[in-house]
């Protein structure tokens, strides 16, 4: 093959075309580029082999780094997966309702802006049924976050703990502190609760019973409880597998 004066040798890739009765016939520029990503190739195993790592070691570290939440990843009993159906229903209607409060809450906004700027006539209960629906949206939300395990946090501790075993049983007393805590803010969001029941306490406009908003934090923090205790028996039952397979390695 002659260009610019020069003679270059075609570069065939038959390995690439195993249907193809021809070989293929690269360009100049072709040939050394397949070259070198065949090269490359080469090399990048025998790199990973050095270093240790190989695909085994890879899915591991990925097993290693999946969080274990509320809803469980592995097989369970009949009885568990009863209690989890019905947890599951639990979550889709408290999903649901995050979801309408929202729409209601910026539709609300939206028509107290209108009432206020462009009718002049602002309707001051607005601000009180907003906050019901804030406090419908914020307190159960928690739970709700809770129980996917999407919670903002950081990852140091994956950098400084290396075993997973050893994360697994920080993870676990963090989800036992949690749940103390949890039950401390909900034991007081009850009798709060009680109180604006007893007491008949109405709001300052709408004159509707001041327990429906004292409510939004029972709901919130009893479903957070909940959310807790299956995330911290998941984790206790995924500790118990990993230091089997660690004995097993032993």
């Amino acid at each position: 093959m002659k260009q610019n004066g020069l003679k270059w040798r075609s570069w065939s890739a038959p390995k690439l075309w195993q249907n193809c009765d021809k070989p293929l016939v690269l360009s100049k520029t072709q040939g050394p580029r397949l070259v070198g990503l065949s090269l490359w190739s080469k090399v990048m195993p025998i790199q990973e082999n050095e270093k240790g790592f190989s695909p085994v070691d890879e899915s591991h570290q990925v097993s290693q780094e999946a969080e274990v939440t509320a809803v469980p990843n592995f097989p369970v009993g009949p009885l568990y997966s009863v209690f989890l159906k019905c947890e599951a229903a639990y979550a889709m209607l408290l999903k649901s309702s995050l979801a309408i409060f929202s729409i209601l809450l910026g539709g609300l906004m939206f028509g107290q802006v209108l009432m206020r700027y462009v009718f002049n006539s602002p309707f001051l209960g607005i601000e009180e049924i907003a906050l019901l629906l804030g406090a419908w949206i914020y307190f159960p939300a928690i739970a709700y976050t809770t129980r996917e395990g999407e919670h903002i946090r950081g990852g140091i501790l994956d950098l400084i703990v290396k075993s997973h075993s050893k994360t697994q049983i920080i993870n676990l007393c963090m989800s036992l502190l949690s749940i103390a805590v949890c039950v401390v803010f909900g034991y007081f969001a009850i009798k709060y609760a009680m109180f604006d029941f007893d007491r008949g306490r109405l709001s300052s406009y709408m004159r509707w019973p001041r327990w429906l908003w004292s409510a939004s934090l029972v709901v919130g923090f009893l479903g957070t409880i909940l959310a807790l205790l299956m995330q911290t028996i998941n984790q206790f039952l995924d500790l118990r597998r990993i230091q089997k397979e660690e004995r097993q390695r032993c």
